[in-house]
C-alpha cells in the first residue's frame, strides 16, 4: 500500500465529524494544500475501494471497511510495542506455497515483513510478538491458509541473540532512517510548528497545522511499517529508534491539541486524542 493510501485510510477511519467516513472534497482540499493533485487523491481512494479497504456508501463520500479499520489498528498499535515487556516467546510462521501460487506467496511474505517478522530460514519467519490472529487474517486475505503453519514457541537451541537479530532485521538501515527523520524533524517540522504557534493556532482555519499533523503522521506510519519494534533484549545498545519514535508521537499529540476545536480538521484528530 502506498503512503498516500495508508494516510487516506487513516482519515477515512477517523471521519470528519459530518457522519461516517470523509467527503472527497475535504480530502482533496487537504492534499492540495500539500501539493498533491485531486486526481492522485481520487485514484488512491479508488484503489482502496478496489482492494476492499474502503467503501463509498454515498456519492463523493468514503469510509473505511472493517478490513481497512483493522489495518489502521495494527499500524497504530505497533509503536506501543516499545513499552511492552517480552515474555521470551516467539511467533513462528512456516509455509510451503507452490510456485504456481507465486503471486500470493510474495504478497503474503511482504505482509509478514511489514508486520515485523524476520526470516529465520527459508519460508520460516519469526516475531517476538504474538501476531497469530493477524497472520491468519493475512493468510485468508492472500488465500494461502492451506499452506501455512503458525505457532507460539520458545527456541531451546541456537536462539536469537542481539547480534543475530541484526542479521534477521535491517536494524542498521533502520537506524540510519531514524537519523534521517530526526534531521527532518529538528530542522524542518519543529521550526514550522513553532512559527505556526507564534502566528496563532487558528491560522488558515487550522489547515496548516493539520498538514503538519499529516506529514509527521506519515513519517510515524512509515517507521511503524519498517521497524519490527523489537524488545530491549534484542536491540543493539546504541539503538535510538525507541526514544525518537516517542518524541515524534509526543509532537503529533502537540499538533493535534493545537488544532482549534472549531476547525473542520479537528474531527480527524479527535480519535487520536482519545475523544
Amino acid at each position: 500500500m502506498l503512503s498516500i493510501e495508508k494516510q487516506l485510510l487513516y482519515l477515512l477511519a477517523s471521519g470528519d465529524g459530518a457522519g461516517s467516513g470523509a467527503s472527497v472534497s475535504r480530502l482533496v482540499e487537504v492534499y492540495e494544500a500539500r501539493g498533491i493533485s485531486h486526481q492522485i487523491v481520487r485514484n488512491a481512494l479508488s484503489k482502496l475501494k478496489k482492494d476492499g479497504y474502503a467503501e463509498s456508501a454515498e456519492r463523493s463520500r468514503y469510509k473505511a471497511t472493517p478490513l481497512g479499520e483493522e489495518f489502521i489498528r495494527i499500524i497504530n498499535a505497533k509503536p506501543g510495542l516499545y513499552g511492552k515487556e517480552w515474555d521470551g516467546q516467539w511467533c513462528m510462521v512456516m509455509f510451503e506455497i507452490p510456485e504456481s501460487e507465486r503471486r500470493r506467496r510474495d504478497s503474503f511474505r511482504s505482509e509478514l515483513l511489514q508486520l515485523g517478522f524476520g526470516s529465520l530460514y527459508k519460508s520460516v519467519y519469526v516475531s517476538p510478538w504474538d501476531y497469530r490472529e493477524e497472520v491468519i487474517r493475512l493468510a485468508l486475505q492472500c488465500e494461502v491458509t492451506e499452506y501455512i503453519t503458525v505457532t507460539n514457541t520458545r527456541i531451546v537451541h541456537n536462539g536469537i541473540t542481539p547480534e543475530k537479530a541484526a542479521s534477521l532485521w535491517p536494524l542498521e538501515e533502520l537506524q540510519e532512517l531514524y537519523r534521517e527523520k530526526e534531521r527532518w524533524f529538528r530542522e524542518g517540522l519543529e521550526p514550522a510548528l513553532t512559527e505556526l504557534e507564534a502566528a496563532g493556532t487558528g491560522t488558515g482555519g487550522g489547515l496548516p497545522l493539520f498538514v503538519l499533523f499529516l506529514e509527521l503522521g506519515e513519517v510515524i506510519a512509515e517507521l511503524g511499517l519498517r521497524d519490527p519494534m523489537l524488545p530491549d533484549p534484542l536491540l543493539p545498545e546504541a539503538w535510538t529508534g525507541k526514544l525518537l519514535l516517542g518524541q515524534f508521537q509526543a509532537c503529533l499529540r502537540r499538533i493535534a491539541l493545537a488544532i482549534p476545536e472549531q476547525s473542520p480538521y479537528r474531527p480527524f484528530v479527535a480519535h487520536f486524542l482519545g475523544r
